[in-house]
């Protein structure tokens, strides 16, 4: 016992003299980095993802790692043959060098498609599935792009035990660069599918599940449509985890049985929020949703959102509750359908608004990026306004009912901080008239957000939009929760909360019948979550066509710094009007989340 404690003495002790060597000395970093032989590509490609460059401790980086890098790199231009030597530096030499010699060979150019073996798929079809187009460079990540879309093809006609051999023909000869590429295709049989089968499932009824999957039995195995309905099941959030089973494939068989094994999670969600909308204004809601209320994911929701407006000129209160109703296959059918009740309050010293009813509504999605929409709603409705020109208008209790319709098509990504896509908007409403009630206006309504990457760093964004709220057959009355509103945090910024457009003879904002907006950012990544923005806005708001006017018209300007978190990004903004004396002194300040648009 005695000896094994001094044994362990005397490596505590030999461990902290080495300790205090070690600390004397300075950790040794590469003072240079040399290339060598015929470099067909910069210095700065060939190490991108090798970790090394000057002052790197050479601990950090080893002469493998290197090697690997600068031979990636090299086939990523077409350099398939390519050959990479690394000397690495020896401890205690004066100057810490890495001598890299590159033989990059002869870079290999996409030649003819050659398929050979079964004939399921034509010739057209799986050519046009290549990455790269004759006479480009030809990357291992293009062969085996290339390679997997064509099993896919394959896969989705039920060849799931298809198999492709490729291989890169040689040089033609000495003065050819281009390469045929040549593709050795067997099919093997057909996959159908037998059936599916849920396991896991509690309070949920299997239809919720199977209902996803655009299948039947006796189908052959579409692997596309498998992985479009667990992108759906996922999508419920009714499931924590979504796992399938092939039973019958890896034995060969050509019946596959399908097993989804599902575990429930707790999916009721309950949610608070608050906030500002503009210094003139803040607001909280809250909501209760179960997504799941009698085993076949028909939804409720209860919600309500309160706004205050704290204006030492015009302060108010404007509440509305809610509950909803969604049944996501109506009649069996994908179309969704939603049931809706709510009641909408509005004080202002220059605007009343009071209004209680119904809406149903049916929504169809197509093609993963077009969303469908048509509702009809009834309410009974009062208002008081004050006008331009300082009289007051009053509507007494009285019923009206709106047909309404539009399309969105959404391609952005990702969702709550796009950097690519857009996002397209086309709507309109008729109340009174053939819909029914005693208030007779329609609505049109347009807006188109695009999303540009111009670098890893910057990404524009743009967005314009125009809206109309007008009376028709004699009426020139609508309501001022109809009206369209400008100005604040995400419309145009350097303006106060919904001052532009009409105002009273107080400066109280009226809302008006016409409405344009146009927005343009670029988005910069800075360091690690933080970013900045330069922005740009205009936009105005009319009460008649044909007083719109770019004299009219509110621009606004300025900056702003975004954190990136998980449920978006956290902005804060500073707008201002150049054309305003002072401006910038004028200038607002403006803080939420999400971005503008």
């Amino acid at each position: 016992m005695t000896k094994k404690i001094l044994r362990i003495l005397i490596t505590m002790l030999l461990f902290l003299v080495f300790l205090g060597k070690a600390e004397a000395l300075s950790e040794p970093t590469i003072d240079k980095v040399s290339f060598s032989g015929n470099l067909s590509v910069s210095s700065k490609d060939l190490l991108r993802g090798s970790g090394l460059h000057e002052g790197v401790s050479i601990f950090m980086v080893s002469s493998n790692q290197v090697r690997s890098a600068v031979t990636a790199n090299l086939k990523g231009f077409g350099y398939l043959d390519c050959f990479v030597n690394v000397n690495w530096p020896r401890w205690g030499t004066e100057v810490y060098e890495v001598k890299i010699n590159v033989v990059a060979g002869r870079q290999s150019l996409r030649g003819n498609l050659i398929f050979l073996g079964d004939s399921i798929l034509k010739v057209s079809e799986m050519a046009a599935s290549c990455p790269i187009s004759y006479g480009d460079p030809v990357a291992p990540s293009d062969t085996a792009s290339f390679k997997n879309s064509i099993l896919g093809l394959y896969s989705n006609k039920g060849f799931l035990r298809a198999n492709i051999e490729l291989q890169m023909d040689a040089f033609a000869d000495s003065t050819n660069d281009h390469r045929d590429i040549q593709l050795t295709i067997k099919s093997g049989s057909i996959c159908y599918l037998g059936g599916i089968t849920v396991t896991g499932l509690e309070s949920i009824r299997d239809e919720v599940v199977l209902r996803e999957f655009d299948l039947q039995p006796g189908n052959y195995l579409n692997m596309t449509l498998m992985r479009e309905g667990l992108s759906a099941v996922y999508s419920l959030g009714l499931f924590s985890s979504v796992q399938i089973e092939y039973n019958g494939l890896t034995q060969g068989l050509d019946t596959i049985q399908v097993v989804i094994n599902v575990q429930e999670q707790d999916y009721i969600e309950i949610g608070v929020s608050t906030g500002y909308i503009s210094p003139e204004a803040v607001f909280g809601s809250a909501f209760w949703r179960h997504p799941n209320i009698m085993g076949n994911n028909q939804v409720l929701k209860l919600d309500g959102t309160y706004t205050r407006y704290i204006s030492s000129s015009n302060s108010g209160n404007e509440f509305e509750p809610a509950i909803t109703y969604e049944e996501p296959w109506f009649i069996s059918t994908r179309w969704g359908a939603q049931l809706k009740a709510d009641y909408f309050y509005l004080q202002r010293d220059h605007q009343e608004e009071r209004s209680y009813g119904g809406e149903v509504g049916l929504t169809r999605k197509f093609m993963d990026i077009w969303r469908y929409r048509v509702g009809y709603r009834i309410e009974r409705l009062r208002y008081r306004s004050t006008m331009e020109d300082s009289l007051e208008l009053v509507q007494d209790w009285t019923n009206t009912a709106r047909i309404s319709s539009g399309f969105t098509r959404d391609t952005r990504a990702p969702l709550l901080n796009p950097v690519r896509g857009s996002w397209f908007k086309i709507a309109g409403s008729v109340s009174g008239g053939i819909a029914g009630g005693n208030i007779d206006f329609y609505t049109a309504d347009g807006e188109y957000r695009l999303f540009l990457p111009l670098s890893d760093k910057l990404v524009i964004a743009g967005r314009t939009a125009g809206s109309v709220s007008l009376g028709y057959a004699g009426n020139t009355s609508v309501p001022p929760n109809d009206r369209l509103y400008l100005g604040g945090g995400s419309t145009v910024r350097g303006y106060d909360f919904q001052t532009l457009g009409p105002e009273d003879e107080d400066g109280n904002p009226l809302g008006g019948n016409v409405m344009a907006l146009g927005n343009i950012e670029a988005r910069f990544s800075l360091y690690g979550n933080f970013g900045a923005v330069l922005f740009c806005d205009a936009g105005g708001v009319w009460s008649e066509l044909q007083q719109v006017s770019s004299g009219t018209t509110g621009l606004g300007t300025g900056l702003g710094i975004r954190y990136n978190t998980l449920i978006g990004p956290i902005r804060l903004d500073y707008g201002f009007a150049p054309t305003w004396e002072n401006s910038i002194k004028r200038g607002k300040v403006y803080f939420a989340i999400g971005q503008a648009f």
